[in-house]
């Protein structure tokens, strides 16, 4: 028997995909025509904004490319947060 997961994606993911978006939708780009510079279709863009699906490094750098930015300027949502308080 298989199982449904029903894991919750995980937060990193979910600021790294909202990240994408942000940036994506500051340059005025939408899902489709970012989907197709990275070759991959607008639902996965959805996925990776969402959080749903991690983003690969590879393509990380193909997004960030995409969206003229740097791979730091999408991950600047992480500084400080593994630092404790």
């Amino acid at each position: 028997m298989s199982e449904i997961s029903t894991k919750a994606p995980d937060p990193m993911d979910i600021a790294l995909g909202a990240a994408v978006r942000i940036r994506r939708r500051t340059i005025g780009m939408s899902q489709e025509a970012l989907a197709e510079q990275c070759g991959v279709s607008f639902q996965q863009i959805q996925k990776y904004e969402n959080g749903t699906n991690r983003i690969s490094f590879s393509r990380l750098v193909q997004i960030s490319r995409a969206l003229k930015c740097r791979v730091t300027d999408l991950m600047d949502v992480f500084d400080g947060a593994d630092k404790e308080t």
